[in-house]
C-alpha cells in the first residue's frame, strides 16, 4: 500500500512540474506574439508557394505561405517561431512551431522546440486541433481535438 501512495504522490508532482513548464511555455509564447509586429521585435522572413492558384498534379490547387521569425543579438541569429497557412484541393491549415531562445555558446547552440500547434479545415466544416508542448528535448504533453459539422 506505501509503494501504490509513492506512486500516486510521485504521479501528482510529475504532472504539477509538466504543468508548470506547460504555464511557462505559455507566458513565453505570449511574449513572442506580443513582439512579432513592433519595429524593435523579430526579424522576418516570409515565403509564398503557387501565388498564381496553378493546379498540381496530384494536389489540386495548393497555395502555401510560411512565415520565419527570428531572433538576433551579438551577430548570432536564432529562429523563434514559424507560422504557416495552406490552402489544398481538401482542407486549409494552420500551423506554428514555436522554439525556446538558445542559450549563446562557443558553437552557437542549438534550437529546441517548444511548443506546435496545427489546426486543420477539411471543406465539409470539419477541424482538427493538435498541440505538442516539449522541454529538454522531450515531449512533455500532446493533446487533439475534433469538431464535426453535421449537415
Amino acid at each position: 500500500m506505501r509503494s501504490f501512495a509513492a506512486v500516486l504522490v510521485l504521479a501528482f508532482y510529475v504532472l504539477s512540474v509538466q504543468a508548470d513548464e506547460i504555464g511557462e511555455i505559455g507566458e513565453y509564447y505570449n511574449e513572442v506574439k506580443e513582439h512579432l509586429d513592433d519595429e524593435h521585435g523579430l526579424y522576418r522572413t516570409e515565403i509564398s508557394i503557387n501565388t498564381e492558384g496553378g493546379i498540381y498534379p496530384a494536389l489540386g490547387t495548393y497555395q502555401e505561405n510560411i512565415t520565419f521569425y527570428w531572433g538576433s543579438e551579438g551577430g548570432y541569429v536564432w529562429l523563434v517561431l514559424v507560422k504557416w497557412t495552406g490552402k489544398y484541393a481538401s482542407r486549409r491549415e494552420y500551423g506554428e512551431v514555436l522554439y525556446i531562445e538558445p542559450e549563446l555558446t562557443w558553437d552557437h547552440g542549438t534550437e529546441e522546440v517548444a511548443f506546435q500547434y496545427v489546426l486543420s479545415h477539411d471543406w465539409d466544416g470539419n477541424d482538427t486541433e493538435y498541440c505538442w508542448w516539449y522541454a529538454g528535448g522531450e515531449l512533455l504533453q500532446s493533446s487533439a481535438f475534433n469538431s464535426v459539422s453535421y449537415h
